[in-house]
């Protein structure tokens, strides 16, 4: 008698689950996140916090995942074009974190640090540096920048409604 087969799970929903389950594991206790419905480029949106209360705020992450460590000062991860058009259009800030299974460790980058990519290109390397390990993000400067950002942009339009008037 042949034995029963039963789906496999691939190495590649393994290691994007590790990865996922290190940046909740390390975002702050008060803090929210949740996996959109449909991902498009959005693997995670963080609600953030002060203390018990909401501030309306939101981080988006994008998760990328490797076995192993880029050689260098920093972890190379290739990103689609069309991903981060997408991610830079939207009104939250965003960020790009890619975990190493090897090192047990998650690496940052806020978009705005990221240069525009080349437009005719499917894709595009992207450097983090090492020195910004997840473990130890400044979560509270991350949040200082998006709630400026946040404002910047919440102003810009309540100025083209004034404008539009």
């Amino acid at each position: 008698m042949q034995p029963m087969k039963f789906p496999i799970r691939s190495e590649s929903h393994q290691l994007e689950e590790l990865s996922e389950r290190f940046f909740l594991d390390h975002l702050p206790n008060n803090w929210a996140a949740e996996k959109p419905a449909n991902d498009y480029g959005v693997d995670l949106r963080v609600d953030l916090f002060e203390g018990r209360h909401a501030t309306g705020l939101e981080l988006l992450v994008q998760l990328k995942a490797s076995k192993k460590s880029t050689a260098g000062e920093s972890e190379v991860v290739r990103l689609k074009v069309a991903t981060y058009n997408l991610l830079w259009k939207k009104l939250q800030v965003d960020m790009l974190v890619k975990f190493v299974e090897s090192e047990k460790e998650a690496y940052w980058l806020l978009f705005k640090d990221i240069p525009n990519p080349p437009q005719d290109q499917e894709s595009f390397t992207v450097h983090i540096p090492k020195a910004n390990r997840l473990s130890s993000a400044p979560w509270q400067k991350v949040q200082q920048y998006v709630r400026s950002v946040t404002d910047r942009k919440l102003a810009a339009m309540r100025v083209r409604e004034i404008e539009k008037q």
